[in-house]
């Protein structure tokens, strides 16, 4: 009984706790922010279009810190189309920091279908990213290999840029994979800060596939802490 009133008050102090945190995706390109070791974003992503042929897709994932610059995210997708389709997102990235200013990222994700029965999804990228103190500007570029139903083969570009234009309140971002398959696009739009431990990216999504449809993105981000602090205090209180 002891441990399960650890996890429950665990459960509820997600709901409430948080700090300041770093951004871990641009808009759909991972960023090169990384989270200390145990500390927990909860993430609730919306991909959708408004229009005849309209379709919704709702993930919300867990990103854990795990330690020397390392973290790791689990998602689940809904897409609500003409037919309902589930899969996992499950991705880890490494940040390399050189100095203040300059960071190299390389991670992969994977997107297992639950629900269609067919091979997994599959990127690997590998990017650079330069903080222009002056202006506030974060400059991403790099590589990628993606896999649609297989293992990565298809190479592309990736570009990013972050611009603060007022300080932990609001940035102007914008981010771009190059190959014209399905999940390919120019994404641009605002994160907005409304409180310390929140954040809001709205954006609009270019596809660079005929046949993908023009979608409108929104995705909330939690901070919720440390878990190992969090474990700690709610034993002292028990």
């Amino acid at each position: 009984m002891k441990k399960f009133g650890i996890l429950l008050s665990i459960f509820l102090f997600f709901a409430s706790y948080g700090k300041c945190f770093s951004q871990q995706t641009i808009i759909t390109v991972p960023s090169s922010d990384v989270l200390p070791a145990g500390e927990i974003i909860l993430k609730e992503s919306n991909r959708f279009t408004p229009w005849h042929d309209s379709f919704v897709s709702l993930t919300p994932s867990l990103i854990v810190g795990t330690g020397k610059d390392t973290e790791t995210s689990i998602g689940v997708g809904t897409s609500l189309d003409d037919t309902t389709s589930v899969k996992l997102d499950i991705a880890s990235k490494k940040v390399f920091k050189a100095g203040k200013s300059t960071r190299f990222t390389v991670g992969g994700r994977i997107s297992p279908n639950l629900t269609d029965g067919e091979r997994p999804d599959s990127l690997i990228y590998a990017h650079g990213s330069y903080l222009i103190k002056k202006t506030r500007t974060t400059i991403t570029s790099g590589v990628y290999v993606m896999g649609l139903g297989d293992l990565p083969d298809m190479p592309g570009a990736i570009l990013g840029i972050d611009q603060t234009i007022i300080p932990n309140k609001l940035r102007l971002v914008a981010d771009w994979m190059s190959r014209g398959d399905t999940g390919s696009s120019l994404s641009a739009g605002f994160k907005i800060r409304p409180l310390p431990k929140t954040s809001i990216t709205t954006a609009i999504m270019i596809p660079n596939s005929n046949e993908d449809r023009l979608a409108f993105t929104i995705s909330i981000s939690q901070y919720v802490g440390n878990i190992f602090d969090i474990i700690k205090k709610e034993e002292e209180k028990l």
